[in-house]
């Protein structure tokens, strides 16, 4: 076997999700069958001796489906290309999801499912691998040195758990200096096109939102004056208060946003624009084939050359037949998330040695400020009530010059099985969240099998606004802000970095590895810089751009 050996069984040992009456599945219905048949007979015969079987190679490989994944897939999809997409979290139960094809869709941690469902796996930088909980569980932790990330596993990626807030880098030149290649009013184009792909908007006073800033910024203390009313994602209705449920043109359902429950720990009625529904869905009514339930675990650059064009072998466990799989590509797309797409590459390269070079692998990691806190306000309202993130704000007088604060609601815990107390007690409370440009001076490694993040809060001024904010808002405010002493940042950033060459990053302007052509970086991983605002907008422009420059050169072959 190429590329290191193994039983490189390909399409006919991923299990794919039930669906009901697929087109696509109907189309194919031929192709599964022979690929099944084909499947069965080199188990029979010990597969590995015979080698790879018919049909187990694919032209475009997509590694994830957040942001960079999801859009990436899409436009490649929609291009007539060849497009497979592994994903190692599941399909979740939502409105959407209930209205199209998709079958064996997992619960969202809420209900009685927030104990069960929350926790998916940990990783930490003492020791290898990971302690899995659930494999379809909503959330990782990753616990590192001066730094710890919360990053989540479904289908859509981190759209089931971000709070739909989108908007452009804090630098309006974020991009113009990066590559010589890449401007920025190119790159504006595509935020533009991703705010209309996502049907975001800013909100306004006619959408009378509960707990905005203007009723509970405690009498002028708290203040938005000259901050950006960020566009979001959330689908807010015509008629506030009464929201009604609609249906897009691919024939899903959601539910206009009832200002209660679209939060951090996913959005049940569909409310909140999740990728799942409005990116990958419609991709999939042009080809796009998605397995879920499938963890990559490390990529390998097939030596030597091959007849049919593949570059990589791409190792990954299905978690549904419980194997160990792989497949061959001749483009891989890697969007698995800033944090696990550095960890892959790492692992790839260091460990299995399937890769080559990539200096600078590792570097330039920064958390984009991410600060998460409990915000004891002890209010007289209900705070549950609203969108999920209330904001951005400072303190009246404040001096800060990146960092933003929202508030957080705490949401989805109605169905929680907890005492009437408890509950009653988070709807006076809520959380603080703060983000802003760090230094992205982190590192990212991988010694002795372990995967390891250094970051050090000290060397990084937004913390020290972020300290000083908080200070000022508790004493205008009287009421107490609580953390961890080390960051909680859900907004990894950098690690695979665009670069000029394989001396200052570790991809060109086309999204392409150096030293590993035919491999592309799409997601948070590859940002140069921490952009100071969302990432996710910034990411899928990202992906958008990679994606047309890939599709380009496949016109060109």
């Amino acid at each position: 076997m190429r590329g290191g050996g193994g039983d490189c069984r390909g399409h006919e040992a991923a299990s794919s999700t039930p669906m009901r009456g697929s087109p696509r599945l109907k189309a194919d219905l031929f192709g599964v069958l022979r690929r099944t048949l084909a499947g069965w007979l080199g188990r029979a015969l010990n597969s590995s001796e015979i080698g790879i079987v018919m049909d187990d190679h694919i032209e475009v490989l997509v590694i994830g489906s957040g942001f960079g994944g999801a859009v990436a897939a899409k436009r490649l999809a929609e291009a007539g290309r060849d497009v497979l997409m592994l994903e190692r979290g599941p399909w979740r139960d939502t409105v959407p999801m209930q209205s199209t094809d998709i079958e064996d869709l997992a619960p969202l941690p809420q209900g009685r499912h927030a104990f069960t469902y929350g926790l998916r796996s940990v990783r930490a930088s003492l020791f290898k691998g990971e302690m899995v909980i659930n494999k379809r569980g909503f959330v990782e932790a990753y616990f590192g040195d001066g730094i710890n990330v919360i990053c989540s596993s479904n289908v859509g990626g981190g759209s089931h758990i971000y709070a739909a807030v989108l908007g452009r880098p804090f630098d309006p030149k974020y991009w113009e200096t990066r590559h010589p290649q890449i401007s920025q009013e190119r790159m504006e184009s595509y935020y533009d096109e991703i705010l209309a792909l996502l049907n975001a908007r800013p909100v306004s006073p006619h959408d009378m939102v509960p707990n905005s800033i203007d009723q509970t910024n405690y009498n002028g203390e708290l203040s938005n004056a000259g901050l950006k009313n960020s566009p979001i994602g959330i689908l807010l209705p015509e008629m506030p208060g009464q929201p009604v449920k609609l249906v897009d043109p691919h024939g899903v359902e959601r539910w206009e946003s009832d200002m209660r429950n679209n939060s951090f720990l996913g959005s049940p009625s569909g409310a909140k624009t999740t990728l799942d529904f409005t990116v990958i869905w419609p991709a999939m009514q042009h080809g796009l084939v998605v397995r879920d339930l499938c963890e990559v675990k490390s990529i390998h650059k097939l030596r030597g050359g091959d007849e049919r064009k593949m570059r990589y072998e791409v190792r990954y466990r299905n978690h549904r037949s419980g194997q160990d799989e792989c497949i061959l590509a001749e483009h891989v797309v890697l969007a698995a998330g800033g944090l696990n797409t550095v960890r892959l590459l790492l692992k790839s390269r260091d460990v299995e040695h399937g890769l080559d070079g990539m200096p600078r692998l590792g570097f330039q990691f920064g958390t984009n400020g991410g600060f998460f806190g409990f915000w004891k306000e002890n209010s007289t309202r209900d705070l549950t009530a609203g969108l999920p993130l209330c904001g951005p704000f400072r303190s009246r007088n404040s001096t800060s010059k990146s960092a933003l604060m929202l508030r957080a609601s705490i949401q989805g815990f109605d169905d929680v099985p907890l005492p009437t107390p408890i509950k009653r007690w988070l709807r006076k409370n809520s959380c603080m969240v703060a983000f802003g440009g760090d230094g992205s001076n982190g590192l990212m490694l991988m010694r002795n099998g372990k995967f390891k993040i250094r970051y050090k809060k000290s060397e990084n001024s937004v913390y020290r606004e972020i300290a000083e904010e908080i200070k000022s808002i508790e004493i205008a405010t009287n009421t107490k802000v609580y953390a961890l002493g080390t960051p909680v940042t859900v907004q990894p950033i950098g690690g695979a970095c665009l670069g000029t060459s394989n001396l200052d990053g570790v991809i060109g302007a086309n999204g392409e590895v150096f030293d590993n052509p035919g491999l592309y970086v799409v997601d948070a991983s590859a940002l140069p810089a921490s952009p100071g605002a969302p990432p996710s907008q910034s990411i899928a422009a990202w992906s958008a751009h990679v994606a047309d420059r890939l599709l380009e050169s496949l016109q060109r072959c």
